[in-house]
């Protein structure tokens, strides 16, 4: 038994995390996710939301919204694309009425397919897709795919941004898809985790090894492996591409840009980033802990 009185122990990070976030009015957990929370795609915006020129988003695999919210917020035009049906309801109630969000039901790959078997999960929102990769995975019918290369001619895109690819494990089909010879995007981020692509064919060496072949410089966003889908995942570092990963089961998103201003920007950013991303991790964790007690609601008194 420990006799070591409250004011004789040392706070930890936990500790202290706890103690801020007990005392946050709710008006003001947002702007501490905003600012803490790991999320490269608010990197992102914050990087270029000074001087984007077209001001044009392609946001494959768009989820709810959650990515695209800032841009959209900016005036931004957006192109979400997003073949799940229960979360494109989402972002139809969230995003529809806004003129410069435009929601596309299909998937994106490299070819124009009809009939493709799609499926999705109720541990988790953001693993829908065409890859059944996790055991919880469903049926979920059948989508439409194209290519971002047919898409940018039928709606007359020239100039892109920022790409942003999330699409569980198709992403270098999404890129191998993109018309690369008639737009260059300022900005991709595409996501990578061997788990989930060596099976379809390809490594992280491979989708990052495509974006430098197309000239892109490339950071790396490493997470630690995930522990459990639909729950708080752990940030891990920066890393400037070509790099090996600190853990091969990684998972994580490249951030890759042609442009040496924004090039410049995120590396100075991510100078900044790598100590409050690692702090931020554990706010997400205590949050996301919160927010389950809260559902759950307090345990009953014996």
């Amino acid at each position: 038994m420990s006799y070591a009185f409250a004011w004789q122990r040392r706070p930890t990070p936990a500790s202290i995390a706890k103690r801020a976030l007990g005392r946050l009015p709710e008006r003001l957990e947002r702007p501490v996710r905003y600012r803490l929370i790991p999320d490269e795609t608010n990197l992102v915006y914050q990087v270029m939301r000074r001087n984007a020129a077209s001001r044009v988003m392609l946001d494959v695999g768009a989820c709810t919204g959650g990515a695209l919210a800032s841009f959209a917020r900016d005036g931004w035009t957006v192109y979400a694309f997003e073949p799940d049906a229960t979360n494109r309801g989402k972002l139809v109630e969230r995003w529809g009425g806004t003129p410069t969000v435009r929601i596309d039901p299909r998937a994106i790959s490299d070819r124009t397919v009809s009939n493709v078997p799609f499926f999705r999960s109720d541990v988790s929102e953001g693993i829908s897709g065409l890859s059944s990769f996790h055991e919880s995975h469903r049926s979920a019918g059948t989508v439409e795919t194209t290519t971002l290369e047919v898409f940018c001619r039928d709606e007359q895109i020239t100039q892109v941004d920022y790409l942003k690819v999330d699409t569980e494990g198709y992403d270098l089909f999404v890129l191998r898809g993109f018309p690369w010879l008639d737009v260059s995007p300022r900005v991709v981020v595409c996501e990578f985790e061997d788990t989930k692509t060596v099976p379809l064919g390809y490594t992280f060496d491979e989708l990052a090894g495509y974006l430098r072949d197309l000239d892109y410089h490339v950071l790396v966003s490493e997470w630690y492996p995930i522990v459990e889908y639909g729950g708080p995942h752990r940030w891990r570092r920066f890393a400037n591409y070509p790099c090996t990963l600190a853990d091969e089961r990684a998972w994580g998103n490249l951030i890759a840009t042609k442009d040496p201003d924004v090039y410049m920007r995120l590396i100075a950013a991510t100078k900044l980033l790598t100590v409050s991303w690692r702090f931020g991790g554990l706010v997400q964790r205590l949050l996301t802990s919160r927010a389950k007690a809260a559902k759950i609601g307090p345990p009953s008194r014996p």
